[in-house]
C-alpha cells in the first residue's frame, strides 16, 4: 500500500507552546512530539477494554513512538512530562466523523467477498467517513455509496485511522498476532475481518453490483466450477465430476462450466457433456449464477460468488474444515477416517501446486477428496430443500 498522510491532531497545552504532539491510528497508535523544548516524556498506550497498558516508552522532543499492535483497539493515550510527572496530554480513540481507511490486502475473489461487508459494519458502528481499497472496487462501489473506494496503493490524506485486512505472518513464518487477533486458520474466513475491526462476526453476504438480468439462452441448467488455485482444492476423485454430470443430465438439466480455465488446467480435465462458457467479464458469470438451479464447486472464489448471488451452493472441500467457508451452503467434507483440513493446520505454500503437507508423493496424497464419492454429492443435493430434482420425475 502507498504511504498515507496523517492528519495532525491535538497539541500540548498552552504552557508548552513550542512542543507539538501529533497522533494517529494508522497501522497502530502513534505519538510524535515535535519542537525545540528539550524535554522527556513517558507515553502510555492503554487498551480501554481492560485498562491494560499495552505499550509504553520514554521519548524526547523530535522523537516518536508507536504500538506494534495494529488491529482495532479503542486506545487511550496518556503523555506525562518526566520532569514533574504531570499529565500533559490525553486522548481516547473516537473516529466518529473522522476519515478511516480499511485496505483489503488480498487479491482473491473469495477473500474479498468474505471481508467486504465488515467495512460497512465498521462504518455504521462508528459513524466515520469510510475509505476502502479492494482489488475489485467496481463490484461493490454502486452498492455502498457511503464508502469512498480507492485503488490499492493510492495515497489517502487526512486519516485518523487505518486498518489492513488479511492473513499476516512475521519474518519467521509464524502468525503475526500484532496484526491478526487470533489464529485465522481456526475460524471462518469472514471472521478474519471482524476480528481485526473489533466487530461481532455475522457472516452476512456483501452487496454486489447489478448486472444484466436477461436469462441466458441455456434453459434448466446447473453451474459447476472444477478448477482452483492448488491441487489440494480440487475434487480429486477421478470419476466424481463425470458421474455427477451424468446424474444432472439424466435429470433433465444442462451443465454449464464457469471456470475461466476452461476444459483443462494443470492436468485437470473438466467432465464431458457440458457447456463451456468462454472466459469473459465477471458480470457474465454473475448472470449465469442468478438463473442457475444450483452451483457445485470446490474451494474457489466462484463458490463464494455463488453464495453472494444467492444461488444454492454445493461446496466440495476436503482440504478445509467445514467451518472455514460461508454459511448456508451444501457442504461435502472429507470423511473423518482420512486426512483432511490441512488448510486449517498448515500454511499453504502457493508456489507448490501439489502441496499436500502430510502425504505428498505418497499413495495417500489428496485422499481428503479422492474419497468423496459422486454418490455423496448427489445424495446431499437431493436432500437439500432447494436441491435439483429430475424434471418431470420424483426423486425416491
Amino acid at each position: 500500500m502507498g504511504k498515507n498522510k496523517r492528519k495532525k491532531h491535538s497539541t500540548f497545552p498552552k504552557e508548552l507552546p513550542v512542543n507539538i504532539c501529533r497522533f494517529s491510528f494508522i497501522d497502530g497508535a502513534l505519538i510524535e512530539i515535535m519542537g525545540n523544548v528539550h524535554e522527556s516524556y513517558l507515553v502510555q498506550f492503554i487498551d480501554t477494554a481492560n485498562n491494560e497498558v499495552v505499550h509504553q516508552g520514554e521519548i524526547r522532543n523530535n522523537q516518536w513512538i508507536r504500538t506494534a499492535r495494529s488491529y482495532f483497539t479503542k486506545w487511550k493515550i496518556n503523555i506525562f512530562r518526566k520532569s514533574d510527572s504531570a499529565l500533559v496530554f490525553s486522548h481516547i480513540y473516537d473516529c466518529k466523523d473522522q476519515r478511516v481507511y480499511i485496505a483489503l490486502e488480498s487479491k482473491a475473489l473469495g477473500d474479498t467477498l468474505a471481508w467486504l461487508h465488515s467495512v460497512e459494519e465498521f462504518r455504521e458502528k462508528h459513524a466515520c467517513q469510510m475509505v476502502c481499497s479492494t482489488f475489485m472496487n467496481d463490484l461493490f462501489a454502486e452498492k455502498y455509496p457511503d464508502i469512498e473506494f480507492v485503488e490499492p496503493g493510492m495515497v489517502v490524506h487526512d486519516l485518523y485511522a487505518m486498518y489492513r485486512i488479511g492473513w499476516f505472518y512475521d519474518g519467521n513464518g509464524n502468525i503475526d498476532y500484532n496484526r491478526n487477533v487470533r489464529n485465522f486458520r481456526e475460524q471462518p474466513l469472514g471472521e478474519t475481518a471482524t476480528d481485526i475491526l473489533g466487530l461481532n462476526y455475522s457472516g452476512i453476504q456483501p452487496r454486489i453490483k447489478d448486472v444484466d438480468s436477461a436469462r441466458p439462452i441455456v434453459q434448466d441448467y446447473v453451474c459447476i466450477a472444477v478448477h482452483s488455485t492448488a491441487q489440494a482444492k480440487y475434487w480429486n476423485n477421478k470419476t466424481g465430476w463425470q458421474e455427477v454430470v451424468h446424474f444432472l443430465k439424466d435429470s433433465g438439466y444442462q451443465v454449464v462450466l464457469l471456470s475461466k480455465e476452461g476444459g483443462e488446467y494443470m492436468n485437470n480435465k473438466a467432465p464431458d457433456g457440458i457447456i463451456h462458457i468462454p472466459e469473459g467479464p465477471l458480470e457474465q458469470v454473475i448472470n449465469y449464477l442468478k438463473h442457475a438451479k444450483l452451483f457445485i464447486g470446490v474451494g474457489s472464489g466462484l463458490s463464494w460468488l455463488s453464495w453472494v448471488v444467492g444461488c444454492p451452493t454445493c461446496l466440495i472441500s476436503g482440504f478445509s474444515y467445514p467451518y472455514s467457508e460461508m454459511k448456508d451452503c451444501i457442504r461435502i467434507a472429507a470423511d473423518e477416517s482420512v486426512c483432511g483440513g490441512c488448510f486449517n493446520r498448515y500454511r499453504l505454500d502457493p508456489n507448490d501446486w501439489n502441496w499436500c503437507p502430510e502425504h505428498k508423493n505418497t499413495a495417500r496424497a489428496f485422499e481428503c477428496t479422492k474419497t468423496i464419492t459422486a454418490g455423496q454429492v448427489i445424495s446431499a443435493i437431493q436432500k437439500a430443500g432447494h436441491a435439483v430434482s429430475p424434471i418431470g420425475r420424483n426423486v425416491v
